[in-house]
């Protein structure tokens, strides 16, 4: 949006004293929300405590044309309120199924029907309250619709930036032969939490390396399961074949291709929208296989960019991961599509929808303003 000519102002829960800065292009601005605290269970995620009066001024100073709110809890909250009291219009973005019980257990709440329609009603009440509301997958926008959304979202996919240097196949070679990996491997990137039924994986995995004793299974990233997984991972007798590569910094991840230390990317999280994560490894040409749920369906097409799977069925997890790998040939046809189906999420592509929603909405509010009568 910047390169564009637009000014971007990002509200964000105040950051740690330690944490990273980054360098803004310029025209983007960063204005920390005054109190945060750590999100339960993910201390390096915070959670703003809305006390709106900085945010207001900063707002009313700024005279914004639009606000885009891309959470329903503290720092939405700081936004929403604020655009309103300035009456400015509000755009509102749903990103996860808070609802899922998977993530009710991470965020250590009981999966009760009861905590599902509360949680579902809060997201609702919430977007409801914005003009306009926008979701990465049609997924999204059923579920929305269904509890209870007044007017159906905008399918507006997460964007990507595709990395135009060429790829080094001498590196890439030279790590696989560190981490000793000499035959079909598998690879996950993303948090190590429950949520993400990593414990599929690796129940699938043991049946694979049982059919293919050389084959590899790498997860990158970190969390709060990581402990039990090493733990599962050494009762299933598989550890020596898995690599726990650790937390990487998203920026090493892209520039040095880590995804491509397997040769097709598999996750069995039944709560996904659309992940960054599955976009990128699309984008660097690996097959996906995923579970039949939530938003991967719209990512996946069966046995021509990837394989999908039924949810928790381990078995057909493993049968999938041994069809992909069976022929080298096969797999890298499954991957040459995968990056032509990426290209759909290309930034440029979003951006441009981002605009054409924000200049609808915006010129919606000015013919609500001048049909409004005057007061007096």
């Amino acid at each position: 949006m910047a390169q564009r000519g637009h000014e971007v102002h990002i509200f964000r829960p105040r950051p740690p004293r330690r944490a990273a800065t980054c360098t803004l292009p310029p025209g983007v601005h960063v204005v920390d929300v005054p109190l945060s605290i750590p999100a339960p269970k993910f201390p390096q995620l915070r959670v703003a405590i809305p006390t709106f009066l900085r945010t207001w001024r900063h707002l009313r100073r700024i005279d914004p044309d639009i606000v885009h709110v891309n959470t329903e809890w503290g720092v939405g909250w700081e936004g929403l309120v604020a655009a309103r009291l300035l009456r400015k219009p509000v755009i509102g973005t749903f990103h996860t199924f808070f609802a899922d019980p998977a993530y009710l257990k991470t965020i250590g709440l009981p999966p009760l029907r009861c905590v599902q329609w509360s949680m579902w009603r809060y997201s609702v009440f919430f977007f409801n309250r914005c003009r306009a509301v926008t979701s990465p997958s049609a997924a999204v926008q059923r579920s929305l619709v269904q509890q209870g959304l007044r007017e159906a979202p905008s399918v507006i996919p997460n964007g990507i930036l595709v990395d135009r240097a060429p790829l080094d196949r001498r590196r890439v070679r030279c790590q696989r032969r560190q981490l000793q990996i000499g035959g079909p491997a598998f690879v996950y990137v993303g948090r190590l939490s429950p949520e993400k039924s990593l414990d599929v994986v690796l129940r699938a995995f043991q049946l694979v390396h049982r059919r293919r004793p050389r084959s590899r299974l790498v997860l990158i990233g970190d969390g709060p399961i990581r402990a039990s997984l090493e733990t599962q991972a050494r009762e299933l007798g598989i550890a020596p074949a898995i690599v726990f590569y650790g937390h990487v910094d998203h920026d090493r991840l892209i520039a040095e291709r880590l995804p491509l230390l397997g040769d097709a990317f598999v996750t069995a999280s039944k709560t996904e929208n659309q992940p960054m994560s599955i976009l990128e490894a699309m984008t660097m040409g690996l097959p996906i296989i995923g579970a039949r749920a939530k938003g991967l369906p719209e990512l996946i097409d069966h046995r021509r960019n990837g394989m999908l799977f039924q949810p928790d069925q381990h078995q057909e997890l493993a049968r999938c991961m041994l069809w992909v790998t069976a022929r080298r040939s096969r797999c890298l046809r499954l991957g040459r599509q995968a990056a032509r189906d990426a290209a759909e999420f290309r930034m440029d592509r979003v951006v441009d929808r981002l605009e054409r929603l924000y200049e609808r909405v915006i010129e919606e509010t000015s013919c609500r303003r001048l049909r409004s009568p005057s007061r007096v």
